[in-house]
């Protein structure tokens, strides 16, 4: 060969290796961009951000947006936009939803850095959560180039994913989110966080959906199906739990799972309180609130009864009666070293502690303020609402493929407060509200409005609003009327918490939503329901699910702050898969239920 030939060849392989290592280091740059808002921020005042920012700390977030809108004028871009960004995410830590949605519309037509699009898109992603669409919050976020996301926006992007997609009842997808999350995540106490989170998600499908995604699922995420099947059992005991998962890595351990998953998930459905730990808990003792107060002081106790960690936290309990004194009591338990509160009870008192807009200690109020798009810093809601059952009614019936529905509730405040609620959420996901129609729950002939109501026979869904007594005499009237594939759904309330096999005969074939804790008639554990049956009125009777909501309460305090953190956390509760919205508010999974001779069961293990 020429000498000329081999030189040019050498080089020629010299310049396409130089463009091969160019390439990958080029490459390696999109994947970790930096985002350096101090740098974008640099011709801003120091003194006006650092009040806009100890505004932010305070609580005072609508304050905070007003600091940075009044500098963004007079800013050059980028900063200009940077600000408007942050005077954005300020708006929606307090929920103010109407002006966040002005300042996205002013943003999308602002000359924005390619970051600033994708930081945008995130914003947008919580104002469409915080509207309660989460389809359309997906779709947000699945625009986004995550390979050419710094971390930090990774990071969240994956973690606002996971909770979005579980909102839209995609428990799957929810959990290749977390999985990729912990590709993604930096020190291992964080990827431990995460893998209980996406374990415990796993583990809240149903049995035969878990085997067959761990028998048939692909890459690593067969083998946390398979760590989840391992886990599964939420009132198992710790150590079980322990020897099984370690069973499971031992098999496994060429797979991402830490070693310490078994001991950090026990810990997790135990307590997870450290050393020391002091809980205030805030409960009416007299008035109307009583014994829904007792029911849940009692769940409280008994989860730490159960509680096996040798951490078990100081508990001082607090009346709260007086919704007017509830401030106060909150201060003297951050005068007495309290760690967490739990409590209070009355959507009034929740009222008085949101309008502190900080609170020094995370606080978990168990009822939902009136105004439930305003947050509090520190201040966390978690109530067993009967709206949230009607809008996750409305959730499971769509996901079951229904689309044409129909409404059939009592007359009154409660009835249209229900009605509302399943058809605000039933238009949101696109599904076509038919007819609706009222009834006199203390008559016993529904014919004459049922015919009416369900003169359209294209209808593939009624959504029956009842207590257990008026449904007895309703369902079956709708069944000698319903048209062939029409799908009856109902609340926990018509299941008043001990099956009758006589009187609740009528119920036979409705579907209802409720809390995994009144169905798992297979639990041993502890805190089943099942071993506690006996032991206390709370948990035989019609306030059963308060007694629930108490051991989850226990439970969650000290997971709070992380819950805030990581928007992709998930917490198996017994009052239904939890996990916390942009504004601290918990959100619950509940199990579809059908009634069935012998008994209500889980939709999945009832016959058709």
């Amino acid at each position: 060969m020429p000498k000329h030939c081999v030189a040019r060849t050498s080089l020629s392989i010299t310049y396409w290796l130089t463009a091969i290592i160019a390439a990958i280091l080029l490459t390696a740059c999109a994947v970790n961009p930096t985002f350096d808002e101090a740098q974008i921020l640099a011709p801003v005042a120091r003194t006006d951000l650092d009040r806009a920012a100890a505004a932010e700390r305070q609580g005072k977030q609508r304050e905070a947006a007003d600091i940075y809108l009044q500098l963004a004028p007079r800013s050059p871009q980028p900063a200009r936009a940077q600000l408007q960004l942050k005077a954005l995410h300020a708006y929606l830590s307090a929920g103010r939803t109407s002006e966040a949605a002005k300042l996205v519309a002013t943003l999308s037509a602002a000359p924005l850095t390619s970051l600033q699009h994708q930081l945008l898109r995130l914003e947008q992603a919580d104002l469409a959560l915080l509207s309660n669409h989460p389809k359309e919050a997906i779709a947000h976020l699945e625009r986004m180039r995550s390979n050419a996301l710094p971390k930090t926006f990774q990071v969240r992007r994956l973690g606002t994913l996971a909770f979005a997609q579980r909102l839209a009842d995609r428990p799957i997808a929810a959990a290749e989110s977390l999985a990729q999350l912990d590709r993604v995540l930096n020190g291992e106490d964080a990827r431990l966080a995460n893998q209980v989170s996406l374990v415990s998600a796993l583990a809240s499908l149903p049995q035969a959906r878990l085997q067959t995604l761990a028998r048939n699922g692909s890459g690593a995420m067969k083998g946390w199906a398979g760590a989840a099947l391992a886990l599964k059992g939420a009132n198992a005991s710790p150590e079980r739990l322990k020897s099984s998962y370690r069973t499971w890595k031992d098999a496994h351990s060429g797979h991402p799972a830490s070693p310490d998953l078994g001991n950090a998930y026990a810990e997790m459905l135990t307590g997870g309180y450290t050393d020391g730990d002091r809980v205030s808990v805030m409960l009416p003792r007299n008035g109307r609130f009583a014994a829904a107060a007792k029911a849940v002081r009692e769940g409280i106790e008994a989860a730490k009864r159960a509680d096996t960690s040798n951490r078990t936290p100081t508990l001082k309990f607090a009346d709260s009666t007086n919704a007017t004194r509830v401030t106060s009591l909150h201060a003297k338990a951050v005068q007495s070293g309290a760690d967490y509160v739990i409590g209070p009870l009355e959507k009034p008192a929740v009222d008085a502690l949101l309008r502190k807009r900080y609170l020094p200690l995370p606080t978990l109020a168990l009822n939902e303020a009136t105004h439930g798009d305003r947050r509090a810093e520190n201040l966390f809601q978690f109530a067993l609402s009967p709206e949230n059952e009607a809008t996750e009614a409305a959730n499971t019936a769509f996901t079951m493929g229904s689309r044409r529905a129909l409404i059939l509730y009592p007359q009154g405040a409660w009835g249209n407060r229900m009605a509302t609620a399943f058809r605000h959420q039933w238009r949101n996901l696109g599904g076509t509200l038919l007819g609706q129609a009222t009834y006199n729950p203390r008559r016993s002939s529904y014919a004459a409005t049922l015919r009416k109501l369900m003169a359209d026979s294209s209808a593939d869904l009624l959504f029956l609003v009842a207590t257990a007594e008026p449904a007895r005499r309703i369902y079956p009237h709708i069944q000698s009327l319903a048209p062939a594939g029409l799908k009856v759904v109902a609340t926990s309330h018509v299941y008043s918490g001990r099956f009758d096999p006589a009187r609740d005969r009528p119920l036979i074939g409705l579907y209802f939503v409720d809390i995994p804790w009144m169905l798992d008639r297979n639990a041993d554990g502890p805190l089943s329901r099942q071993r506690l049956m006996g032991t206390s009125m709370s948990v035989a009777g019609p306030l059963a699910r308060l007694y629930a909501m108490g051991i989850d309460a226990y439970r969650l305090a000290p997971h709070l702050t992380e819950m805030s953190r990581n928007r992709g956390a998930f917490y198996p509760g017994q009052t239904g898969g939890l996990s916390m919205d942009p504004l601290g508010r918990i959100k619950r999974q509940l199990t579809l239920a059908r009634f069935t001779a012998q008994g209500p069961r889980p939709a999945d293990e009832a016959p058709d």
